[in-house]
């Protein structure tokens, strides 16, 4: 009887434990992030790079914006979280959705990225970045 208690505590402790992880739980912090938070650390991301792929852009050294609340005021219906419409990314796998290095989320970010053309005239273009993140937010 004890063993069985003990192996069944241990079964429910671990399915809590993957169970948290699938549903997108962070550890870490002991929450779920918001979706403000999310799409915060995949532009974080995106904009901390040197270059940004552009298909018109001679140069692809891109112009970084200052911070995310700059970027949100000018695009403010630029970002959204797992909006539909099918992605560039492939399907989440299931045994990383369980250790949480897949929070199941998709963040869509329509970037308007700033550049300088041959002539020094500031020019933008847009680039799609679909990302997943981690439990915590740490974009794939």
């Amino acid at each position: 009887m004890k063993r069985f208690l003990f192996v069944g505590g241990v079964l429910l402790i671990l399915f809590v434990y993957f169970g948290l992880n699938y549903s997108g739980f962070c550890f870490a912090e002991k929450r779920y992030l918001s979706d403000e938070e999310k799409i915060r650390a995949v532009f974080d991301y995106q904009n901390s790079r040197d270059t940004l792929p552009l298909n018109n852009a001679p140069d692809p050294k891109h112009i970084k914006y200052k911070s995310f609340d700059e970027y949100i005021a000018l695009y403010p219906e630029c970002c959204s979280v797992n909006p539909g419409g099918g992605y560039e990314v492939p399907p989440t796998e299931f045994l990383d959705r369980i250790l949480g290095y897949d929070s199941g989320d998709v963040v869509v970010i329509n970037f308007k990225v700033r550049y300088l053309d041959e002539n020094g005239s500031l020019k933008t273009g847009e680039k799609r970045f679909d990302n997943y993140l981690q439990n915590c937010g740490k974009p794939q």
